[in-house]
């Protein structure tokens, strides 16, 4: 994860720098515009930050797509990959049951645990190395809300644009990523 990070991070920032913070620059003189921020921390992890404009993020999010899912597997974690059509079936099962305590998915000889807590997807790898993501639950739905094999970015970035403090969280041993948004295009 730390190797995929290290080549993602300078290239997002160059690309958020030199064509989408000027034009950005110019709305947020008219309106305050939404925009997220990533930070990434840990005695593992490259201390990385950025902020970028909701709406250059489905561009930034299409160059980065294959550090996300590759041949129709979400990594999660630097060990651990788990099928799309796995999840969107979990989710699918979660959503018509309500509030979850939990359910969980045996994959590659890892337990991947996902529950619902009010509006908020929490999945979670067992074992060594553990790794925890938070979710909003608009999200997940608009993430999932294809048919095949890969997640729907520009709807995920839609449900974002109508929420606002932390969006998601992932905790790894050694690495904490936080996603939140807000109308302020510094941290």
């Amino acid at each position: 994860m730390k190797m995929r990070r290290a080549w993602c991070a300078p290239l997002c920032v160059a690309i958020a720098g030199v064509f989408f913070v000027p034009a950005a620059s110019l709305r947020a003189q008219q309106d305050p515009q939404p925009w997220i921020h990533v930070a990434v921390s840990g005695e593992n992890a490259e201390d990385f930050s950025l902020n970028l404009p909701l709406a250059a993020l489905e561009a930034a999010m299409a160059l980065m797509s294959e550090s996300i899912v590759q041949n129709g597997q979400v990594q999660l974690g630097s060990e651990l990959e788990l099928p799309v059509s796995a999840i969107r079936g979990v989710w699918q099962e979660l959503r018509e049951v309500g509030a979850a305590e939990s359910t969980a998915i045996q994959y590659q000889g890892q337990d991947v645990r996902i529950a619902r807590e009010g509006e908020t997807v929490l999945v979670a790898t067992g074992g060594s190395p553990g790794v925890r993501v938070e979710i909003p639950v608009p999200v997940v739905d608009a993430l999932l809300s294809g048919d095949d094999d890969k997640l729907d970015i520009p709807a995920a970035v839609q449900a974002l644009s109508s929420l606002r403090g932390d969006v998601v969280r992932v905790v790894e041993v050694g690495s904490n990523i936080r996603v939140w948004i807000d109308e302020s295009p510094v941290q």
